[in-house]
């Protein structure tokens, strides 16, 4: 394969064993037995990805203090998975923030002397009119929103308006549905053109049975979001769900090679 070529580790620092259906497909939508009280199991993932020029950070997970306030068992933590990767955090010069709900957006102060990368429209949403929904907001911390924006205050977040190429094998794609400024990376790996599709595809099951995650801001960007992540995709398999234990399950250390 010509080109960059990038490794991507997930790390798994959260799970959510007592899940059910009826909490995570849209109308609670479960063909199989149980109906919406099959369980469904979720993990939480960051990643790090290692690169020509060094590693970049694809989210920043949450602390277990936060975990725990959300009532998820914590598993590993960011930063015992950099550690355990050799990764020296002043040392990541980039750090892709695919939206800022609670769990994927805490911490940003693991990566001192980064700059972070986030689609303008989830700024804007944030901070906008669509915020007096409760339901809407309900991912969110403001402490998360105020960490940011202070951020793009100090010239260390660079707002991006669709597909960017942030590196060579490294390209941010907006999809909003789950919210209105989601992002999704498409990196160039040993395997061919890889998807981390961050929360446009929660479980593998969402992609097979074409059934978003209920937490949405728009139906139809997230129905086709599905035909996106596959379409840059080299094979389905290279479509990597955010929250599927299947990603981490008996990795060493909760550190999973994709």
């Amino acid at each position: 394969m010509s080109g960059a070529v990038w490794q991507a580790y997930a790390i798994r620092f959260a799970s959510d064993p007592a899940r059910r259906a009826a909490q995570t497909f849209l109308g609670g939508a479960n063909p199989g037995p149980g109906g919406g009280e099959a369980p469904t199991p979720f993990a939480y993932h960051a990643y790090l990805l290692r690169g020509p020029q060094g590693w970049v950070a694809m989210d920043t997970a949450a602390s277990p203090e936060t975990c725990a306030a959300f009532g998820k068992p914590t598993d590993g933590t960011l930063p015992a998975a950099m550690a355990r990767l050799g990764v020296e955090p002043g040392a990541v010069r980039h750090v892709v923030q695919t939206h800022l709900h609670w769990d994927h957006a805490g911490q940003p102060g693991l990566f001192p002397a980064a700059t972070f990368h986030m689609q303008a429209r989830e700024m804007a949403y944030v901070n906008g009119p669509a915020m007096r929904h409760a339901v809407l907001r309900a991912g969110y911390r403001a402490e998360d929103i105020a960490a940011h924006t202070a951020l793009l205050h100090a010239g260390r977040l660079a707002l991006h308006d669709g597909v960017v190429e942030l590196l060579p094998g490294l390209e941010l794609h907006h999809a909003g549905g789950h919210t209105d400024g989601l992002q999704f990376v498409r990196l160039r790996t040993a395997r061919g053109w890889m998807v981390l599709a961050s929360d446009t595809v929660a479980l593998r099951a969402h992609l097979e049975r074409r059934v978003p995650f209920p937490a949405l801001w728009h139906v139809g960007d997230a129905l086709a979001a599905f035909e996106r992540v596959l379409a840059l995709a080299d094979a389905p398999e290279l479509v990597i769900p955010s929250h599927d234990p299947a990603v981490s399950d008996g990795a060493e250390g909760f550190v999973a090679p994709l």
